[in-house]
């Protein structure tokens, strides 16, 4: 009777435990597009998320030769050449479906399109780029999880006098791009575009840090984990407007698991990272001259080592530099002139007409840094005028001037608005 008990109270947890299981089993698909209609549902938020496309990386051996080697080093040689055009509607397909919902789907790193299961995981991903893992400790995970010696990091990647930012409590945070030497800029480029994708470019945080480190210093990086972790973070951020990352890789994954990708549209990968990419924003015209070869420690003192690297050092994004510069001087400007528009509103009606402001004298106080906006604010003043700028970019230049037509017995509220592609003014209201 004992036994018999037993056997029929096992049999009872045996059914539960079954009944459980085909609970969390994937439903069947609910379209040929669609896991299910929530994930059919989800696709209309990510027709609104743009791709970020990836791009392909050139050697550049008269500037940075340590780059191609530290990346054949790693095995990453396809992970440069790769992206290809993506196909627009097979990506956000794949990320619709990739969306976790509760339970679903029960097997990690696995999507759907069309009709077609497409693997993402980091097995697949390593076939794929032609990498072979060994099964050793990854380096980057364990300095993601047990933390390493920042100083160290500091000392790989930065300039002299570059470190990282830290928060209040003094945890590390993140590392300014301008902090960064010309080969870490480089990687940064690399590792933002192929293996986790990022738009944000004026600081790099610390997972991206320890990777680019990782990846410097040719310590063991799995690489086909890092991507396939950053697919599924992509699929599941609850960020409406963060991009899709790795399109191209996401193609060419549908391509081999036979899902038809020759219907267009297509987006074609970003602007290579190559010799020219390098002499545009790293540098300008000093790092068009060749980097001279390598000499040994006998050939050149320590301090002779020391000036040379530090003269490498301040080549990168230097053109970036200063146009950022322009950009804070053209915003000076912009707020001198609306300082001295006010001033000469509140003592119009006290001043003389003989003494108000000519041209020459505006364009005196309020000059713009070498190009010319405001070529014309006012030819007559007899009323008040109130001008709103609203500027939707903070690059300026494209502004080619500023008009201001008075007449008499009005009084304006002009409200400019500065777009991409359209420099004149959207509304005039009158009182």
């Amino acid at each position: 009777m004992f036994d018999v008990g037993m056997a029929s109270s096992s049999g009872k947890r045996m059914k539960t435990m079954a009944s459980k299981r085909k609970e969390k089993e994937p439903e069947q698909p609910h379209s040929s597009r669609f896991l299910s209609r929530k994930n059919e549902k989800h696709f209309k938020v990510v027709q609104d998320r743009r791709l970020l496309m990836e791009r392909k990386v050139g050697m550049i051996p008269n500037f940075a030769p340590q780059f191609g080697e530290q990346l054949l080093g790693n095995d990453w040689g396809k992970l440069a050449t790769y992206p290809t055009p993506a196909n627009i509607a097979v990506v956000k397909e794949f990320y619709a479906n990739a969306w976790k919902i509760g339970d679903y789907p029960a097997e990690n790193y696995l999507g759907y399109v069309r009709g077609h299961a497409i693997r993402y995981d980091p097995d697949s991903i390593k076939n794929f780029l032609d990498t072979v893992w060994a099964g050793e400790q990854c380096q980057f995970a364990l300095c993601m999880e047990e933390g390493t010696d920042f100083d160290g990091v500091e000392r790989v990647l930065c300039v002299p006098g570059g470190h990282f930012q830290r928060n209040r409590t003094g945890s590390v945070v993140n590392i300014r791009r301008t902090d960064l030497t010309p080969l870490a800029k480089y990687w940064m480029t690399f590792s933002h575009a192929n293996i986790q994708p990022c738009s944000h470019v004026s600081d790099i945080t610390l997972s991206r840090v320890l990777l680019l480190y990782c990846a410097i210093r040719n310590l063991n990086v799995n690489i086909g984990q890092v991507i396939a972790d950053e697919i599924r973070v992509c699929a599941n951020t609850t960020n409406s407007k963060a991009p899709l990352g790795h399109p191209s890789l996401i193609t060419h994954l549908c391509k081999i698991a036979r899902v038809d990708t020759s219907a267009p549209p297509f987006e074609r990968p970003r602007k290579a990272i190559d010799e020219a990419y390098y002499r545009q924003y790293y540098g300008g015209e000093e790092a068009a001259q060749p980097v001279p070869p390598r000499r040994t420690r006998r050939e050149r003192g320590q301090a002779q080592n020391q000036a040379s690297a530090e003269t490498h050092e301040a080549e990168p994004f230097q053109m970036r530099d200063m146009y950022m510069s322009l950009i804070g001087a053209q915003l000076q400007s912009i707020h001198s002139g609306q300082v001295a528009t006010v001033e000469m509103i509140v003592g119009m009606y006290d001043t003389p007409p003989a003494h108000r402001w000519t041209m020459e004298e505006f364009h005196n106080v309020v000059a713009w840094p070498q190009q010319q906006v405001i070529h014309k604010l006012c030819e007559q003043m007899h009323d008040v005028v109130i001008v709103n700028v609203i500027l939707s970019r903070m690059c300026m230049s494209n502004v080619n001037e500023l008009i201001c037509e008075v007449l008499s017995s009005r009084v304006f509220v002009i409200e400019c608005y500065y777009f991409e592609s359209m420099n004149y003014f959207a509304q005039v209201f009158y009182d």
